[in-house]
């Protein structure tokens, strides 16, 4: 199983070609910047590193068809791939905070589709990529007379993200792969199954397709600031929806919660860990169940659990790294990757 690193959206160009020519040295697979609205274009983030590195991938983790055109977003990655020599890649999916941030007409009419939508986004995507010129009539998105001919060489990688059944059903009929989001052991249900029967029944069976996840890692030598680390990030787990809770709390903890996240989402825009008015071992547990945190005598442990999601079936885990991202990638690319080859 193969790891990438997902980097901080604060980040400037220059950092990110540092940090993945760092990566690099590793052998990390690939490294991806997160498209958030209240940050720099990920895209044009990830141009420096693509021209600076050799090996790692470059990709952009998630851009929603409701705050850009599958043709735009067709365009950037491809654009991105030029840059690369055919290194690029790309989650698509309906999810993120663009747009929530946009309230776009678009939005109001099509997001109740958000399968038809991604599925629409990801065909575009693809037909620009393996088609001279593409037409398409969609319910949502439409294209006429559109080409990238300009582009040569390899391919960008496509992925949807995706972690519920229907949308994972979908992608494996259109994309070249799937990343889930803080998907643990005892979460993935019937998950992998569903991803090979229905591989199998789009006649991919046998073909590559990549299965990735997104990770969230908080190791550091100082454990108390691991924690704190995770605490304050525990609202991007899933945004805490029931799926991700009902694992690790009590029905009665997993309602209240359902019905007041302001704590969490309170921690995560005041950059701390204090979850307040929620019982500290509900918050001890959500971080257990849902990140990896501790220090580094916890690595073998976390090591363990990435290697249950290897035998399950994941072709790689995309770990996100948040504060003092260096020494992450250093202690990873030390303590983890080897112990994953």
């Amino acid at each position: 199983m193969d790891l990438d690193i997902i980097l901080e959206a604060d980040l400037t160009p220059a950092q990110i070609q540092e940090l993945s020519l760092l990566a690099e040295s590793f052998g990390f697979r690939g490294i991806w910047a997160q498209n958030y609205a209240r940050a720099r274009d990920a895209f044009m983030t990830l141009v420096p590193a693509a021209q600076a590195t050799r090996n790692i991938r470059v990709g952009v983790v998630i851009v929603s068809p409701y705050e850009m055109h599958p043709l735009k977003i067709a365009n950037a990655v491809l654009t991105l791939n030029e840059y690369a020599n055919g290194r690029a890649m790309v989650v698509v999916g309906a999810g993120g905070e663009w747009p929530l941030v946009m309230n776009s007409q678009v939005f109001d009419m099509a997001y109740g589709k958000r399968i038809a939508g991604t599925r629409e986004a990801l065909e575009i995507i693809k037909a620009s990529v393996d088609q001279e010129v593409v037409n398409y009539q969609g319910e949502i998105y439409n294209a006429q007379g559109f080409t990238t001919q300009w582009h040569r060489g390899e391919p960008p990688l496509i992925y949807d993200g995706a972690s519920g059944p229907k949308m994972l059903k979908m992608a494996t009929g259109v994309a070249d792969g799937i990343m889930m989001s803080d998907m643990h052991p005892e979460m993935l249900g019937d998950r992998m199954a569903l991803i090979r029967d229905s591989l199998a029944e789009n006649g991919r069976a046998g073909e590559e397709f990549n299965i990735s996840n997104f990770i969230a890692w908080h190791i550091k030598k100082d454990r108390e600031a691991s924690l704190d680390e995770a605490r304050r990030e525990l609202i991007i787990r899933g945004w805490l929806e029931r799926d991700w809770l009902v694992p690790y709390v009590k029905s009665d903890e997993v309602d209240a919660i359902l019905a007041n996240k302001w704590p969490f989402l309170k921690a995560f825009r005041e950059r701390h860990g204090n979850i307040e008015g929620v019982p500290a071992h509900v918050v001890a547990a959500l971080v257990e169940g849902l990140s990896l945190a501790g220090d580094e005598s916890d690595i073998d442990r976390h090591i363990e659990r990435l290697q249950e999601l290897s035998a399950a079936g994941f072709t790689e885990i995309a770990l996100r790294v948040h504060d003092d991202p260096a020494d992450s990638i250093r202690m990873i690319g030390e303590k983890v990757l080897p112990a994953l080859r």
